[in-house]
């Protein structure tokens, strides 16, 4: 039974949309700091957060980052992108799935 209703489902999905800021990424000990290109809610209720990973330096994406407005760490994923044969970089997408578990111990 869900206690949580399809309203607050939504609002905690558009409060996630207002409120991711940037996105980082991480090549060898440097991380970049990149914008948001687009935050959207997909039809099955995921939200779909993506950004372009540009690669400065040839190497190896080994972490990337989600932050908020604030400033705090909201995302942290490691990774093993290989960036070195890329001419402009690539779209990355992260999926949240935001959703309700009622604990029944």
């Amino acid at each position: 039974m869900s206690l949580l209703t399809n309203e607050a489902i939504t609002g905690y999905r558009e409060y996630t949309k207002r409120t991711l800021a940037y996105a980082r990424y991480k090549i060898g000990s440097t991380y970049h700091k990149v914008s948001i290109d687009s935050v959207n809610v997909t039809s099955t209720g995921i939200v779909e957060v993506n950004f372009m990973i540009e690669p400065s330096v040839n190497g190896t994406v080994t972490e990337v980052q989600l932050f908020d407005t604030s400033g705090d760490l909201w995302f942290r994923k490691a990774e093993s992108l290989d960036v070195s044969s890329v001419a402009e970089g690539f779209f990355y997408t992260v999926q949240i799935e935001i959703t309700e578990k009622e604990d029944n111990s």
